[in-house]
């Protein structure tokens, strides 16, 4: 069983991620989309995604019930529909519902680990290779037929589905013994909020370079291969580093802390400055270690601690909603390489929030 809910989680970030990195393509050439609305986009499913897992969090909505299972399903419906819909208003309403089933899918799929949270590292190398292979596919097949990408996202979630629900009454078992250990009355002592703020700052920097780096590449004349290539290298580094960090103990201190977030400001500050592939993929390279680093931390120390997983997922799923939101507002008002200088000055101000602010 542990073998098919990595395969799953390889396949359903595979999905997620081939939709996502073609979504401001298809925008673009279809609806030549802006800045800002790449920006609402981007806010809409992980908004929902947020605040749903947040939800979930507070009232521990049955987590004795493997919910990817169904989850798997209704993602790939929404996926397949994509194409069809002629308007942003659609495309928004849809990603927000897309955003609920993902706030149930990955939550109940990482309680699975909730008895073994050293095998948490498997289960990283294994979701984190599915997001390298989507994002380096997606840019080959916008560019056979723009709306390809849908469709097999499509049917890698179904794929996924299949493989969960022939086995549903193993699973359905294994939810019900689960260890109720989770709660949120625990108090969040000083380490994990500013692991917690880490991760959030990360997926800020992650989510904008997903849904606007796309715009600043074709600006440049990047090819969609060329702009796929690039954007998995940051993705490629993050699994590496993630069987690095698994191997090797690096603690959560001032240090640590501020070389994580100078890394994630040279990203953005280099990546709106540069104009050639070689140094965009080196400052991507940057920002997959640093997010490797803090989403490991994050995640263990959710498992071992207590708390439920839903909470971690709603931190990053703040960062994946107001990175893009920001950084295409900033790009909107002051142009899209201005944009991403300005997000890299945010990241600054972020650290001086932390230090201060979380005792």
């Amino acid at each position: 069983m542990e073998k098919i809910v990595y395969l799953v989680s390889f396949l359903l970030a595979g999905t997620n991620y081939v939709v996502n990195f073609s979504i401001p393509l298809y925008l673009i050439s279809k609806f030549s989309a802006t800045p800002f609305i790449l920006g609402i986009v981007g806010f809409f499913g992980n908004f929902a995604y947020t605040a749903f897992t947040y939800i979930f969090y507070k009232i521990k909505w049955k987590i004795h019930y493997p919910w990817f299972i169904i989850s798997s399903l209704l993602i790939s419906f929404a996926y397949f529909a994509l194409p069809f819909l002629n308007s942003y208003s659609l495309i928004f309403i849809f990603l927000f519902f897309n955003g609920i089933f993902y706030s149930r899918f990955w939550p109940s799929l990482q309680y699975f680990f909730s008895s073994e949270s050293q095998k948490i590292d498997r289960y990283n190398l294994a979701w984190s290779s599915g997001v390298i292979f989507g994002v380096f596919v997606s840019g080959y097949l916008f560019k056979i037929k723009n709306t390809l990408p849908f469709f097999i996202g499509s049917f890698s979630a179904f794929l996924g589905f299949t493989l969960s629900f022939i086995n549903f009454e193993k699973f359905n078992q294994i939810y019900k013994n689960l260890p109720e250990k989770f709660t949120n009355k625990k108090t969040l002592n000083k380490e994990i909020k500013k692991v917690f703020f880490l991760n959030f700052v990360n997926f800020f920097a992650i989510g904008g370079i997903l849904y606007l780096f796309p715009k600043l590449a074709l600006t440049i004349g990047y090819t969609p291969p060329l702009i796929s290539n690039i954007v998995t290298s940051l993705f490629i580094v993050r699994f590496f580093m993630f069987y690095i960090f698994s191997k090797i103990k690096i603690k959560l201190d001032e240090k640590t802390l501020f070389f994580s977030y100078f890394s994630i400001f040279i990203s953005l500050i280099f990546t709106g400055i540069s104009k050639t592939p070689i140094f965009h993929t080196f400052c991507l390279y940057i920002l997959g270690t640093s997010s490797a680093f803090s989403f490991r931390m994050g995640i263990l120390n959710v498992i071992e601690k207590g708390f439920s997983t839903e909470l971690n997922e709603s931190i990053i799923g703040i960062g994946l909603f107001v990175g893009p939101l920001i950084l295409g507002s900033l790009s909107q008002i002051f142009g899209i390489y201005n944009g991403f200088i300005f997000s890299g000055v945010i990241i600054l101000m972020f650290f001086i929030l932390q230090k201060y602010l979380i005792k």
